[in-house]
C-alpha cells in the first residue's frame, strides 16, 4: 500500500466521516484554514493515483469517495509499520507491547485465547 502524507490522512478520514463530496464540498470543511481550491483539489488528485480515492463524473465536475475503507487503510498502515520497524514481525511488536506494559499479561492470555477460538471455527 502506497503512504500518504498526514494531511492527506487528514482528509481520507473526512470522506469517511462525511462520504461522497466535490472539492467545493471539502473546501468548506477547511473555512478555517489557508488551503486554496486548487491545492485541494491537486491533493485529492494524487490521493486518487494512489489509489485510496475514486471519483464519479457529474457534469463537468467530479464527486470523489474513499475507495479503501478505514478498516483497510488501518490494516496496510499496520502491515507497513511491522515491516519497516520490527523487520516483519508481529512478534516483535507484541512483545515490545508486553515490555512497555501497554498489553498486560491478562490482555495477552484473552487475545491468545480469541485467535485459538477462532482458529477452531
Amino acid at each position: 500500500m502506497k503512504k500518504l502524507t498526514p494531511k492527506e490522512e487528514e482528509i481520507l478520514s473526512l470522506f469517511w466521516e462525511k462520504g461522497p463530496m466535490f472539492v467545493k464540498e471539502l473546501k468548506e470543511l477547511y473555512s478555517d484554514q489557508k488551503l486554496h481550491y486548487n491545492t485541494l483539489s491537486t491533493m485529492v488528485r494524487a490521493m486518487e493515483e494512489k489509489g485510496f480515492i475514486e471519483h464519479e463524473k457529474f457534469g463537468n465536475t467530479y464527486r470523489y469517495f474513499a475507495a479503501v475503507t478505514k478498516e483497510e487503510y488501518s490494516k496496510g498502515t499496520l502491515g507497513n509499520v511491522v515491516k519497516k520497524y520490527f523487520n516483519n514481525s508481529y512478534k516483535s511488536v507484541v512483545s515490545l507491547l508486553v515490555e512497555e506494559e501497554n498489553l498486560s499479561l491478562e490482555d495477552l492470555r484473552k487475545l491468545i485465547s480469541e485467535i485459538e477460538n477462532s482458529k477452531n471455527k
